[in-house]
């Protein structure tokens, strides 16, 4: 079990929790649940009736790492935008009204360095157009190509993922704009083992048997879920924790893990949160943070889904 070593709590001390989440059987990606998980259920946070906006997601790991070919299976879901390359411009000119009808509710770009390898004005803009769209959204734009005006902010999720090294390349300049603070970092390494079994996995050809992950519960219409104070403070601690690393409150961190919290109980069918849900987040809090620690099941005794 992990422990965070060396940084002290204002909530006292506690452990993250390793119990894992009871995802559906994608035996090709055992060792990547954790991943599969998050991505699940920041997908699910599109479709809470009483949470504010949809979640982020930023992925940071090595090449070869399966974040694309993970993030690649979620696009038979409606709803998502798989873009393997976008700009501001291209965003205001092709995808604000659909994201407006609710028609998108997450874009996910596979690779995020291909919108950062521009020209630092582009990139700039990029990142500023990301920040209003995830966050307080967009209502107006005027620009020199565009013209748009709603009385409703627009807003979307995006999942998207980027190697360690160009992070931090990156990372002084998002967080003097905040980025950092808007989306949720998962961050994962494979361990030896994890590593033995991808090699094998390729010498069977197993590959070749991959499936799409297919989100069966997502609901029509947006649906209230009920979050009882308890549990939401059942996870203060372990924001606290991670805000203190990312030198930041951790105000929107548990607005975050609060609508992961949510979504995980959308996701198993209930319209309250249960402590089985509390669970599930302590369990993927392990990877939420700039450390790409080694990432596994961690299994223990199955849970039920409900």
């Amino acid at each position: 079990m992990r422990r965070t070593r060396n940084t002290p709590s204002l909530m006292g001390d506690f452990e993250f929790r390793n119990t894992p989440p009871p995802v559906e059987d994608f035996s090709e990606m055992k060792d990547l649940e954790p991943l599969v998980d998050a991505i699940t259920l920041t997908v699910y946070t599109a479709y809470i009736e009483n949470v504010a906006k949809p979640n982020s997601l930023l992925i940071i790991a090595k090449p070869e790492s399966g974040k694309t070919e993970v993030m690649k299976k979620f696009i038979v879901n409606k709803n998502i935008a798989y873009l393997s390359d976008l700009t501001a411009f291209g965003i205001e000119r092709d995808y604000l009204g659909r994201i407006e009808t609710g028609e998108i509710r997450h874009i996910i770009i596979p690779d995020l360095l291909k919108p950062l390898s521009r020209k630092e004005s582009t990139v700039k803009t990029f990142i500023t157009m990301m920040n209003g769209l995830i966050e307080e959204g967009i209502a107006s734009v005027s620009t020199y190509a565009t013209r748009r005006s709603s009385d409703t902010a627009v807003r979307c999720g995006i999942i998207t993922a980027i190697t360690g090294e160009e992070l931090r390349d990156q990372r002084h300049n998002w967080g003097r704009i905040g980025f950092l603070s808007r989306i949720v970092p998962f961050s994962y390494s494979y361990s030896i083992e994890s590593v033995k079994k991808v090699f094998d996995y390729i010498l069977g050809l197993d590959y070749l048997k991959e499936h799409n992950i297919e989100l069966k519960r997502i609901p029509k219409n947006d649906k209230e879920i009920k979050l009882p104070r308890r549990y939401a403070q059942a996870i203060l601690p372990s924001t606290t924790v991670i805000a203190k690393a990312q030198k930041t409150y951790g105000f929107r961190l548990q607005k975050q893990f609060q609508a992961l919290l949510q979504a995980s109980a959308l996701e198993r069918g209930r319209a309250s949160v249960n402590s089985r849900d509390v669970d599930r987040i302590l369990h993927l809090m392990n990877w939420v943070n700039f450390d790409e620690h080694p990432i596994s099941k961690r299994m223990s005794a199955k849970e039920s889904e409900t």
